[in-house]
């Protein structure tokens, strides 16, 4: 055995990698045969690594495949619409129809989105891939080692395609929209990331064998035992003993593993600790995670690396992952399918794909609530239809939509604006204004509640609507602003004290 294992070790030692057969003699007596024993150095580990193709790499390189998943997860969850252009310019959604049927189901196995994600996938690794149109207008992607363009370099008249059981397929050129990448001095293919990747993928592998290697061989307890010069001479039974009692506190299926050993004859045990190339391997890791975020131009606190990330900027990296990271890819997509695909088709001229970014990018409600606010210059929301959302039952009046003095004359852009009213001739402040309304209201009410109480006509539109106007001038207004604002005050008013008093029975208007 001792002479078998210093043979095995040697070759090793000498860098020299292949096979070994034959036959070993075990100290308890029994024999072994050894047959095909195989031993590869790290050189050769690694000149394994570099045979490996794309796909091999993304199925052994835990941090290439987080990146390419996430972004084939995050293509694939777009939503791609189909548009069509009518005479005047306007664009309609096409929702039905088979154009539209197409790009919700791909082909009898797939749906789009599954399609989709294959396709980004496959363009991840390889930085070639293609979408092949069926004799039944299905679509399909077939995985980029078994396609072979056949012929010119920039417009292939046909593609091959191998599958592993020896089929292949043949496709004219037409039939196949490739997403190709850019090869400096060689148009026929993309170049694969991957490659780019390689030696930092190659190294991470090799980072990992090694401590791997280190923590299985080191010890449970990074340490050895020392026995003094002085202690009696071990005979062959008393080594054995010794081995099994250690065994039995220290193996993976001792029945004394975790309990505390015990050490004869002066015996020591002696702690070592691994440098930090075996235990601090948490910045390696993370620098091959960050490395192929970048070369995929992703943020890597997208994908976990979360040192420096916190609400605000979280946020804006959501907002960048449609923008800068996948709008080229999106634009990409769009395009092709829109040039090539959709004719194919048979779609109708001015159709076009897009995908709903828009739906990824929006906000909280709070934040859409305010954009849209400001967009419109002033509310948008009928009080019934807020009362719906908590489910209240409407109210009389209120499919009315009520717009704040402040928004109507103000001039701000929205009422939930803070900024300084201005008017034609300026406004002193907006406070002076809503509190002269304010007043002028809470006046009214008194007033007007008191003559319908009595019986008697209770409105009086000309008399409000003069003295409303006269303080709105004290204030500073025009004479066009006050006599608007009196008006619209005066109507809404009339209008709520008529839902007061359920008629509008004994009022007047006065000349």
């Amino acid at each position: 055995m001792s002479r078998f294992l210093d043979r095995f070790t040697a070759r090793i030692a000498a860098g020299v990698s292949g096979s070994m057969t034959g036959q070993v003699q075990l100290w308890d007596g029994h024999r072994m045969k050894v047959r095909g024993l195989t031993f590869m150095d790290a050189d050769n580990y690694l000149r394994g690594i570099e045979g490996l193709s794309p796909a091999d790499m993304w199925k052994a390189q835990p941090h290439l495949r987080t990146v390419v998943d996430f972004l084939a997860r995050q293509m694939s969850q777009l939503s791609l619409h189909v548009y069509e252009r009518d005479a005047d310019g306007n664009a309609h959604r096409v929702r039905t129809g088979p154009i539209a049927d197409r790009f919700r189901v791909a082909n009898s196995e797939q749906t789009f989105a599954e399609l989709l994600g294959v396709l980004v996938t496959e363009w991840g690794l390889y930085d070639d891939a293609a979408v092949f149109v069926l004799d039944d207008d299905s679509l399909r992607v077939f995985p980029t080692a078994w396609v072979h363009p056949d012929g010119a370099y920039f417009a292939p008249k046909r593609y091959k395609v191998e599958t592993p059981e020896g089929r292949t397929l043949t496709f004219a050129g037409d039939r196949v929209i490739r997403f190709q990448g850019c090869t400096p001095g060689d148009p026929s293919h993309g170049t694969s990331r991957v490659d780019t990747l390689r030696l930092v993928l190659e190294e991470q592998f090799a980072a990992m064998v090694f401590r791997k290697q280190t923590w299985k061989r080191g010890g449970r307890f990074g340490g050895y035992l020392w026995r003094p010069r002085e202690a009696p001479r071990w005979v062959d039974d008393d080594r054995s003993r010794f081995w099994r009692m250690w065994d039995a506190f220290t193996g993976n299926r001792g029945d004394k593993a975790g309990a505390t050993p015990l050490l004869e004859d002066g015996m020591e045990f002696r702690p070592t600790g691994f440098s930090a190339r075996e235990n601090e391997w948490a910045e390696a890791t993370k620098l091959s995670l960050q490395t192929c975020a970048q070369v995929y131009h992703v943020n890597p606190t997208m994908i976990g690396l979360l040192d420096n990330a916190n609400f605000a900027n979280v946020r804006e990296f959501r907002r960048m992952l449609y923008t800068d990271t996948l709008g080229p890819l999106i634009t990409l997509i769009e395009d092709r399918l829109t040039a090539f695909l959709l004719p194919l088709l048979g779609a109708p001229a001015g159709t076009y794909v897009e995908f709903n970014t828009e739906a990824k990018l929006r906000g909280s409600f709070e934040e859409q609530a305010k954009v849209l606010s400001a967009s419109v210059g002033g509310p948008w929301l009928l009080r019934n239809e807020a009362r719906a959302l908590f489910n209240r039952a409407p109210l009389p009046g209120g499919d009315e939509l009520i717009v704040p003095l402040n928004v109507v004359l103000g001039g701000q852009a929205s009422p939930v604006d803070g900024g300084a009213a201005t008017g034609s001739k300026g406004i002193e402040s907006l406070t002076s204004v809503q509190d002269v309304v304010d007043r002028f209201v809470e006046r009214q009410t008194r007033v007007v509640r008191s003559k319908r109480a009595s019986g008697g006509s209770w409105w009086d539109r000309a008399r409000w609507v003069k003295e409303l106007r006269r303080d709105l001038l004290d204030v500073g207004l025009s004479d066009g602003e006050a006599t608007v604002l009196a008006d619209r005050v005066n109507d809404q008013a009339f209008a709520r004290f008529v839902a007061e008093a359920g008629s509008a029975d004994r009022w007047e208007v006065s000349a």
